[in-house]
């Protein structure tokens, strides 16, 4: 996935409200997926509860870290409508 077809997904996690981190190191937030450039190549993540990274993969072609980073916002999209449905919200 290049960055063009990566900003049309995430610009749809932005409107449904999905905390993400696009290039930058993750910070105080929870439950946030976070992509972001370190010496060895890209490193994608996911914040927990308490804003701790978890969940890491470090990649050298940047093509993959996005495509794994994409997936992580879309399965926090997809959880955040499940979540709205279950609790009726």
């Amino acid at each position: 996935m290049d960055d063009i077809d990566a900003t049309r997904e995430l610009s749809s996690a932005e409107a449904a409200g999905v905390p993400f981190r696009w290039m930058e190191q993750p910070s105080n937030d929870v439950n946030t997926a976070c992509i972001y450039e370190t010496i060895h190549g890209w490193r994608v993540s996911t914040t927990d509860e308490r804003a701790t990274e978890e969940s890491v993969h470090d990649y050298v072609d940047r093509r993959a870290a996005v495509d794994d980073f994409v997936s992580r916002v879309q399965g926090l999209v997809r959880y955040g409508e499940l979540r709205k449905r279950l609790l009726g919200r």
